[in-house]
């Protein structure tokens, strides 16, 4: 039996505080839940990156992470990270993965991100894709 490359891809908007655009901000937002024990348990991270709609610059980019989440939507844990980098439209940032397993036992996987100051006219957006397996594999 083989393994399905799985992968989720989303869409988060840079907003302020008020819905305009703006900054600074942190936010983390569950992107996926994370199959239990009951269901094979866990996954294996194998790749994910990041990319802008809009260029913005290095003092105003985003840093982005992947955390596990408790049931809670609380992060428990930072599997996979980067650090801010300028963003070119369309031009995608490798994430690196510290901790390629995510055990069942976590409730959600999700993105983490601050954000300094974004003055632009245009609305910005991060759009951040993880591939993955179910389960442990055989390793």
């Amino acid at each position: 039996m083989s393994q399905e490359l799985l992968s989720q891809t989303v869409s988060i908007p840079l907003l302020g505080a008020a819905g305009t655009l703006g900054g600074p901000q942190a936010n983390v937002v569950p992107i996926m839940r994370v199959p239990g024990t009951a269901y094979g348990g866990g996954l294996v991270l194998v790749r994910w990156d990041y990319s802008s709609n809009v260029a913005i610059a290095v003092g105003s980019a985003p840093a982005v992470s992947l955390v596990t989440l408790n049931s809670s939507s609380l992060p428990v844990g930072t599997p996979a990270a980067n650090g801010s980098a300028l963003t070119t439209a369309g031009t995608a940032i490798s994430g690196t993965i510290t901790t390629a397993w995510v055990p069942g036992t976590v409730s959600f996987l999700g993105v983490k991100y601050s954000q300094a100051t974004y003055g632009g006219t245009s609305p910005a957006y991060i759009v951040v894709n993880v591939d993955y397996f179910h389960g442990r594999g055989s390793a």
